[in-house]
């Protein structure tokens, strides 16, 4: 099976009562538009049309750059991790000491990737503290990265590392506590659930209007009631499409797949994934 194409029944699937509700309605609406004085709404189709498109596809539109300023920031996430890693082994000159510090920084920027993602989807996820058995058992992602300041303090205040070495991960873990902190941001700024419900009424309402096709001549011929149905299930889907990229850090079809790039940094940083 295709990509495309499972993705394509995952939506259906995820659609299915969206689906069964157009169809529902549009069952009604063939027997009953007759009976429905709705006549004299049909010079507003056409405008409605036009204002519904507008509000769907400014709010798809916010939604996609919100889709992909996840995407791009959890990237980041992955870049800052192996840029961590790339110079914990420039710096690493094979001290016991020092490379007992280096070890646990590479399992707690590991584990703050896991942590990260159960936090941004505010689902617990077990076992990540046998991955840094340092550090308490209920850090937060935040708590994991002030530890690893701290540990960068140690190496620098042991002599181990010098400035130049302690301003590069300095700056490594300052850019991952801004790409933590968009992503948190994405997560607790949701789209308003108010503006949600009106372009979801919106869609409806255009929608259920189409069906009764009440600017064309009824619903003798079946071409003209599939053509209804049709544009009935086109904005009902866009609307919820919509809806699904806004929230790209679920398990959702549109979501990011954030255990997938925690899975690849943790075998970038040599550590075995816990949980």
């Amino acid at each position: 099976m295709t990509p495309s194409l499972q993705v394509a029944l995952q939506l259906l699937w995820r659609f299915r009562f969206d689906l069964l509700a157009v169809l529902g309605v549009a069952t009604a609406m063939v027997f009953a538009a007759d009976r429905i004085p709705l006549q004299n709404a049909a010079a507003a189709v056409p405008v409605l049309g036009i204002v519904v498109s507008i509000f769907i596809g400014f709010r798809n539109r916010n939604a996609y750059n919100r889709w992909w300023e996840a995407r791009t920031l959890w990237g980041a996430i992955l870049i800052n991790g192996r840029s961590l890693n790339y110079a914990l082994a420039a710096y690493d000159d094979g001290q016991p000491e020092m490379s007992v510090v280096l070890d646990r920084m590479r399992r707690r920027e590991a584990r703050h990737a896991w942590q990260l993602a159960a936090e941004l989807r505010r689902t617990p996820r077990v076992g990540l503290d046998v991955m840094t058995p340092e550090d308490p058992l209920d850090a937060s992602a935040a708590d994991l990265l002030r530890r690893q300041a701290a540990d960068i303090a140690v190496l620098s205040h042991a002599g181990l590392i010098d400035r130049q070495a302690r301003r590069v991960l300095v700056t490594i873990n300052s850019a991952q506590v801004g790409t933590t902190e968009g992503l948190e941001r994405i997560r607790n700024q949701p789209i308003p659930r108010y503006y949600d419900l009106f372009i979801r009424g919106l869609a409806w309402t255009f929608a259920v209007l189409v069906c009764t096709r009440v600017d064309a001549a009824g619903h003798d011929a079946i071409v003209g009631v599939l053509v209804g149905i049709l544009v009935m299930a086109l904005f009902v889907l866009a609307e919820r499409i919509g809806h699904l990229l806004e929230e790209p850090l679920s398990d959702d079809v549109f979501g990011l797949g954030l255990d997938g790039i925690c899975a690849r940094l943790t075998d970038d940083l040599s550590v075995s994934p816990r949980g």
